[in-house]
């Protein structure tokens, strides 16, 4: 009895482990079809139930490939590459060239976001050819516009227009009507960034014809090239297609290449800065810091400084309400995923239930087919042993028988106090930072926080310079900005060679690249 009890607990484990592994796959299903759907929010909610620990080598490196997607699609920086790196190397030694390609290209997209754009370029041209030679032309889409993208983006315009074309071919192969608009899209805009307008005209006016085909945000994001490359030609027509993509959406590029041309055609300055008004409120937030940098240079140009610090003291209360949005939706979130995860936990149970009480009734019928025999078997013997007696009774009696069983100083000082007042402990900690550098001390201890706690404070201490810091060397890291301050603050090149602990060689190369950036920066 304790064998056979012994095999139906082996049987038991085995069955619950096998429940678990389908579990698991079931999981990573879905999450590719969330995935292949654009559900990305759905995708990172079921990924959320998979513990590494439970997974077997294929299940681990789906999982990270469907980690590195979600992060991708999900404007998220990939930390450690260590998990699409597994990826990488399980399909490569499986075989599996449409999931070594998908690992490559988002191991290379992913490298791009972290500003690392050879390695980027590397494994997207190792997709490519593995995409080429495995014949998914979605696959194959997907790394041409992207490769695209990084070329355009990297001034290689000439590599950029030659993979957007590309893309406008398999967008033909495959009657796909938004890979063909967004193809032109790109044509017509590398063509605008190589100054050759004509071209990009000659492209942009293909997209109308496919208008039908597409949703108003993709015709007002079109409506709004067409604006900014017909704006060098006919400022008019410009105007008409910029106002055409307004009343679709009320897109802040639009007004914000409005600006431009209220500015460069007509001189209307006013008119310039109710436009980007007018884009700061319809801003998405990615291009915030972007319209408040244009519009406080134009106060500053026009010496209107009070407008000027209201605009950067509304960009912190912009940034400020971002931060709560995030919160609240992080909240929200958690609490869809938080049901999410009781919902497949509760079939996760009811299916393990299902499961045990299916052995249970298993068991108990062995037991009760045991009990059975074992009854039936004692009533056999009893009923033996009743005719014993009786036949050794009668053999008795037989025998018997025989006999034989900020806006003016006063003001701004002012308002500067009010700041102080409020500052939060960040800012005070700069002011002990600033006292620090202005009693000439060394920062080499100093961390990335430090240096930002530094300039917030100064940027309120010296206000003009703190919206030039805003507006013309906003591309600038904390560091290069520092410099600048210290410059500012009257320090001499010793000064800061002792300051930051570094010596003139090092100088010389930052005032280069501060040099080299604002130039970029003027550029664009």
């Amino acid at each position: 009895m304790r064998g056979k009890t012994g095999i139906l607990i082996f049987i038991l484990f085995n069955l619950l482990l096998i429940g678990c592994k389908n579990q698991n796959q079931k999981i990573l299903d879905d999450v590719a079809y969330y995935l292949q759907n654009d559900s990305v929010m759905e995708a990172s909610a079921c990924f959320d139930l998979l513990h590494i620990d439970n997974l077997s080598d294929k299940e681990k490196a789906l999982y990270y490939l469907y980690e590195a997607t979600i992060r991708y699609r999900s404007y998220q920086k990939m930390q450690s590459f260590d998990g699409i790196e597994y990826s990488i190397n399980y399909f490569s030694k499986a075989d599996d060239r449409n999931k070594l390609a998908e690992a490559y290209f988002y191991r290379g997209a992913l490298k791009f976001e972290n500003g690392i754009t050879e390695i980027a370029i590397e494994n997207l041209k190792q997709a490519e050819q593995l995409a080429q030679k495995d014949g998914d032309i979605k696959q194959q889409h997907k790394i041409t516009e992207l490769l695209s993208s990084i070329y355009c983006s990297a001034g290689l315009y000439d590599l950029g227009l030659q993979y957007a074309k590309k893309a406008m071919t398999q967008a033909v192969q495959t009657k796909n009507y938004n890979w063909y608009v967004y193809a032109i899209d790109y044509i017509a805009t590398t063509y605008f960034q190589k100054r050759m307008n004509d071209s990009a005209l000659y492209y942009i006016k293909k997209v109308p014809p496919y208008e039908k085909y597409l949703d108003k945000e993709t015709i007002a994001g079109i409506y709004t090239s067409i604006g900014m490359v017909q704006s060098l030609h006919n400022p008019e027509m410009a105007k008409e297609y910029l106002y055409k993509a307004i009343a679709l959406e009320n897109n802040s590029s639009a007004y914000a290449v409005l600006a431009d041309i209220e500015i460069k055609n007509n001189g209307n300055r006013q008119t310039a800065k109710n436009l980007l008004d007018s884009a700061l409120v319809h801003s998405n937030g990615k291009d915030v810091n972007y319209i408040i940098s244009r519009l406080t240079k134009l106060y500053m140009e026009d010496k209107e400084y009070e407008e000027a610090c209201s605009l950067l003291l509304k960009r912190r209360s912009i940034e400020q309400d971002r931060y709560d949005i995030k919160q609240d939706l992080s909240q929200i979130q958690m609490r869809y995923d938080m049901l999410y995860k009781e919902k497949k936990q509760a079939d996760y149970i009811h299916m393990i239930m299902t499961l045990l009480i299916l052995v249970i009734v298993g068991i108990l019928s062995i037991l009760f087919y045991h009990r059975y025999q074992y009854l039936k078997n004692k009533k056999d013997m009893i009923q033996r042993q009743m005719l014993i007696e009786t036949y050794s009774s009668k053999l008795k009696n037989l025998q018997d028988a025989d006999d034989n069983t900020a806006k003016q100083e006063g003001e701004l000082m002012t308002s500067i106090n009010i700041l102080q007042e409020k500052q939060s402990e960040a800012l005070k900690k700069g002011k002990e930072l600033y006292e620090h550098v202005r009693e000439g001390q060394s920062i080499i201890t100093w961390t990335k926080q430090d240096y930002i706690n530094m300039i917030d404070y100064y940027s309120l201490i010296d206000i003009p310079f703190g919206v030039t810091l805003e507006t013309e060397y906003h591309s600038l890291s904390p560091r290069y900005k520092l410099y600048l301050i210290l410059t500012n603050m009257g320090k001499s090149e010793e000064d800061i060679e002792y300051i930051f602990g570094i010596g003139k060689s090092a100088i010389r190369s930052i005032k280069s690249r501060i040099k080299s950036k604002n130039e970029k920066t003027q550029v664009s």
